[in-house]
């Protein structure tokens, strides 16, 4: 399934990367907080979902530290397969960690190169295919 969910609050970096994805043939649905990202994924079927490390509250509209690790959390506990990376500026090995532990098949971070983010979800979403 070439349909990606894009969850996070920075609505530049999604513009540019829901455009790139875009370019390279997938289907991308953008989601700016936990909320909305929960709603779109009960509607629809993703191949991969990419989500940052702190993710705004529709409740609350500030960041939460973590929103993004307490979406991975429920997913998996409601028996979500679906390949999700978290894509984030957090950097060092606690944010990896808690990323990883709450379910996360990969942790990358924003500022490498975007070929290997683009290699990596592509393979994460070949190995679900897979599976």
């Amino acid at each position: 399934m070439n349909s990606i969910l894009l969850v996070d609050d920075e609505a530049a970096i999604c513009v540019e990367l829901q455009r790139t994805l875009q370019e390279l043939g997938y289907q991308v649905e953008v989601a700016h907080t936990f909320e909305a990202a929960l709603g779109s994924i009960r509607e629809a079927r993703f191949g991969a979902i990419i989500v940052e490390f702190n993710l705004r509250s529709e409740n609350t509209g500030h960041p939460r530290t973590g929103g993004g690790i307490r979406l991975i959390q429920d997913l998996r506990k409601s028996g979500t397969r679906i390949s999700i990376l978290v894509y984030t500026v957090m950097e060092g090995e606690t944010y990896r960690t808690a990323s990883l532990d709450a379910g996360a098949d990969d942790f990358i971070l924003k500022h490498i190169p975007i070929s290997d983010f683009f290699s990596r979800l592509h393979e994460h979403i070949m190995m679900r295919r897979v599976t």
